[in-house]
């Protein structure tokens, strides 16, 4: 049996040495550890700084005037470590608990029992007596991006541009897990020569390895790298699909469900709007919707985070159920230059009101009702 580690969080930006990136490099290189910090970019001085409306607008729990915060990732190189494939997590052979690799994880096993080996409350893990050895590899993708859209896009795609921008993917595979068709096509076209090691294991041991700390919800605080990668994708993408208002159905999901959505669309057609079901459509697709749209419609959810593909100046409207309020859109789109309006509703709706094939899907959450008059209203004053 493999004896056990005790398991010390590492917050790496208190706790790793500082130093710049041209020693960073030699250190990893050496299999050593250091951290040291991208340049300043925040892309979102002058944009619009967002609009609310709906009857909830006036209890939306931030303050629409404050500015958002704006991070500044680090990218740290350390020495020996596990990696988890399948939750981005990190935890090297001295115990070392990387926070950035794991805070996504956390939020789908808070004690990271799921991270085979890692037991009591994440004060233990227990190496495999045997596992997948790999040279080196920066690791990109956390437990978020490895199905969810939004993630992926303004997590995992700026960690490897803050890697490439500090010279630490040269010479050095990418490693994933498998990935879908979607997550391999945006790579290919915001990296189009990155060699990329699909890695089909619970956990593999690294040599040595690279990451930023901006796989740890960036979404919540994204400076202009957003703006950056999507700037590389829209410059592979196809040519726009001609749609210059678009509507981001939710009629094919389970979790939130907007009562009266397909009344909603009917009216939004009426007004020349395409609808669509985004997880219906590969990424390119997705990015070719975007590139010429004007106005683009959706509730609250990963989708959206496809503002980023908007050219400047375009609007989000953003149905948000009162329950399920954030600020990460608005954030995405000032760093892209999209004006965003935040249309709040009250929630959750009984959900008997929901129709019933709805409240049978698997994951089913909660049920909204926006008022469908008064939505359209403001819609149309965006138009």
């Amino acid at each position: 049996m493999t004896a056990p580690l005790s398991l010390r969080p590492i917050v790496e930006a208190r706790d790793l040495p500082p130093m710049l990136a041209a020693e960073l490099r030699e250190r990893f290189a050496r299999g050593e550890t250091g951290v040291a910090f991208a340049p300043e970019h925040d892309a979102s001085i002058g944009a619009p700084p967002g609009t609310l409306a709906g009857p909830e607008a006036a209890v939306w729990p931030y303050d629409i005037a404050a500015p958002l915060p704006v991070n500044v990732p680090a990218f740290c190189a350390v020495g020996e470590t596990w990696w988890f494939p399948r939750f981005g997590g990190l935890i090297g052979a001295d115990g070392a608990l990387y926070n950035a690799t794991i805070g996504e994880a956390r939020h789908g096993s808070g004690d990271l029992s799921a991270l085979p080996g890692v037991l009591d409350n994440a004060t233990r893990f227990i190496p495999p007596a045997s596992a997948t050895d790999i040279e080196a590899g920066a690791v990109f993708l956390p437990w978020g991006g490895t199905f969810n859209y939004g993630h992926f896009v303004i997590d995992a795609l700026p960690s490897l541009l803050t890697l490439e921008r500090a010279g630490l993917l040269d010479g050095v595979p990418a490693l994933a897990p498998k990935l879908t068709a979607w997550q391999s096509d945006l790579i290919a076209m915001a990296f189009p020569d990155l060699a990329v090691r699909e890695v089909d294991a619970s956990v593999a041991r690294l040599k040595r390895a690279v990451f930023a700390t901006s796989m740890d919800h960036f979404l919540h605080h994204p400076n202009g790298l957003v703006a950056d990668v999507a700037a590389r994708v829209l410059a592979k993408a196809p040519a726009g699909r001609g749609a210059r208002r678009v509507y981001l159905s939710r009629r094919g999901q389970s979790m939130r469900v907007m009562i009266g959505e397909a009344a909603f669309e009917t009216a939004l057609a009426a007004r020349g709007f395409t609808i669509v079901r985004p997880e219906t459509l590969g990424a390119a697709e997705q990015v070719a919707l975007m590139r010429d749209a004007e106005v683009v419609v959706g509730a609250s959810g990963a989708a959206l985070a496809n503002a980023v593909f908007l050219p400047k100046g375009a609007r989000v409207v953003e149905i948000q159920p009162l329950n399920f309020t954030s600020q990460w859109v608005r954030a995405a789109c000032r760093q892209v230059g999209v004006d965003w309006l935040g249309y709040v509703c009250a929630s959750p709706a009984p959900a008997r009101q929901a129709p019933l094939l709805a409240r049978l899907r698997r994951g089913f959450k909660f049920a909204f009702r926006p008022p469908l008059d008064d939505l359209l209203a403001v819609v149309d004053a965006a138009l």
